[in-house]
């Protein structure tokens, strides 16, 4: 099994983790192979009973091909993975191109669960909220003319924020250093 294979089922499998209802819809389709062409490099899985990825064997045949050509994938990735699916081609079974279109489509990183594991939930919270509220702020400032850039409370808040996301982000390089320190793999 190659490299990119394993990396792209754990990182499928992670998220899948994260969305029940993504497994629930695979679930129907267990034992059927899909091949996953990512140019280039190409990812043949079978749905488990789970709901979740496994490679398939070498002989098994695909009953659907999911074709990414990388150039349109980089380019569509400014849209999220609604675009990357958009420029998505798809030969094979109807309803098996569907339940996993779908759930390509839909599925989210939930980063700040991710996260809260190493830094705890407040900061983990915090770490994502910063760059939102910052983009707010930003909007806001820039959306009208005779709106002050920030206000002071605003301002006072967000530096909060940025001492938060910095002794959180200290946290996690202890730990992974000490998970390191460990013998624990990258």
């Amino acid at each position: 099994m190659s490299t990119a294979t394993v990396v792209c089922l754990a990182a499928f499998n992670h998220l899948l983790g994260q969305a029940t209802w993504a497994r629930e819809r695979l679930r129907p389709h267990a034992g059927r192979h899909a091949h996953l062409d990512l140019a280039p490099f190409a990812v043949a899985f079978t749905i488990a009973e789970d709901g979740t990825f496994v490679a398939s064997p070498a002989d098994a045949a695909p009953e659907v091909t999911l074709t990414l050509p990388l150039a349109d994938t980089l380019a569509a990735l400014g849209g999220g993975l609604e675009a990357v699916m958009a420029s998505a081609r798809i030969a094979g079974s109807a309803d098996l191109a569907d339940a996993l279109v779908f759930v390509f489509r839909h599925l989210r990183w939930d980063i700040e669960e991710d996260l809260a594991k190493f830094i705890g939930d407040i900061a983990a919270h915090r770490l994502v909220e910063a760059p939102r509220r910052l983009a707010s702020a930003a909007t806001g400032a820039f959306g009208e003319e005779t709106a002050p850039l920030i206000g002071r409370a605003e301002n006072e808040r967000f530096a909060r924020d940025i001492q938060a996301l910095e002794a959180g982000l200290s946290k996690l390089e202890e730990q992974i250093g000490r998970m390191k320190g460990q013998g624990t793999p990258d």
